[in-house]
């Protein structure tokens, strides 16, 4: 099922609507690998896997030895992105 084929697409104001106060706190708008893990209750080694099947992509920027991940982009990745087969 491609993007355009889903009826209930989250809108920016509804992945970022959960952060505001104090989880916004806990989790800012860029995440470590371990912090986005601790968001979607995955290991590590579950995200370094999607990073490296390219699920992820447009969604991080590596820096050297640091993987760097714009929370809201991951989440409409996650929430209104293609379907992985």
């Amino acid at each position: 099922m491609g993007k355009s084929a889903r009826k209930n697409m989250l809108t920016q104001g509804d992945l970022t609507a959960p952060f505001a106060g104090e989880i916004g706190d806990r989790f800012p708008v860029i995440l470590s690998v371990q912090e986005l893990a601790d968001l979607l209750g995955l290991s590590p080694k579950t995200l370094y896997e999607r990073i490296d099947k390219k699920r992820l992509d447009g969604a991080f920027r590596k820096r050297g030895k640091h993987i760097l991940i714009w929370r809201d982009k991951v989440l409409d990745l996650l929430f209104n992105g293609k379907e992985w087969e």
